[in-house]
């Protein structure tokens, strides 16, 4: 499927599960572009009663290696980004509906952004292994509960996770933070710092935490 922001831009997007559910996702890809993983979890959520959505923030491109990756991220717009964000939340958002963003490494850090953006649209956030760009000045604006997960191996932690800890308790924020001894990515079945144990592990948990504050209205 495709959907236009308000300037014109185009954007494509695949969408799971029933339109008359009470709960959604939005869900954003790594740097890698949008891969059959992140259209799997989509898939699974469906079937748990969610109506996804995966969004292209690439426009079909998948970069050949981590320094074409690097490079392809850098040159994006954020603004352009920010209106394809609101298209798709707009478009999943319901008077009787839900959302919550989900996003990996580039996608964690759009899901944060786009929490911030437009905190009217997000009901709850999801990221894994990425930029914090939540702090104790702007965590105040979100108005759902967050779940982050982090990398144990990357240089950053663990002062990164207890950044995140420290700016959600001064906002009086409900969070839940964990950590693997796994690389950054892993999660994604395509690369080889795939870590079965703890994807599966952060699964579960992603699953138990959208159940408990987007189960209910």
């Amino acid at each position: 499927m495709e959907l236009t922001t308000p300037t014109g831009e185009v954007f494509q997007i695949d969408v799971f599960g029933s339109q008359d559910t009470t709960k959604a996702v939005l869900i954003i890809h790594d740097w890698w572009g949008l891969l059959e993983y992140n259209r799997q979890w989509a898939s699974e959520l469906a079937k748990r009663g969610y109506r996804t959505m995966v969004i292209d923030l690439y426009d079909g491109h998948h970069p050949a290696d981590s320094k074409a990756a690097g490079e392809y991220m850098r040159s994006l717009n954020q603004e352009v980004l920010n209106r394809k964000l609101q298209t798709a939340l707009l478009a999943l958002r319901a008077t009787y509906r839900k959302v919550a963003v989900l996003g990996w490494s580039f996608g964690g850090l759009q899901a944060q952004l786009a929490s911030l953006q437009y905190p009217a649209l997000v009901d709850a956030t999801i990221f894994f292994y990425c930029r914090n760009v939540l702090n104790k000045h702007n965590a105040g604006m979100l108005k759902g509960p967050v779940l982050a997960f982090f990398s144990e191996t990357e240089r950053t932690w663990p002062d990164k996770q207890a950044e995140l800890e420290y700016a959600m308790s001064e906002a009086g924020k409900v969070f839940e933070l964990h950590s693997y001894d796994a690389d950054h990515g892993f999660v994604n079945p395509e690369r080889s710092r795939y870590d079965s144990e703890a994807a599966e592990d952060s699964w579960k948990i992603t699953v138990a935490f959208l159940e408990k504050h987007l189960g209910t209205f």
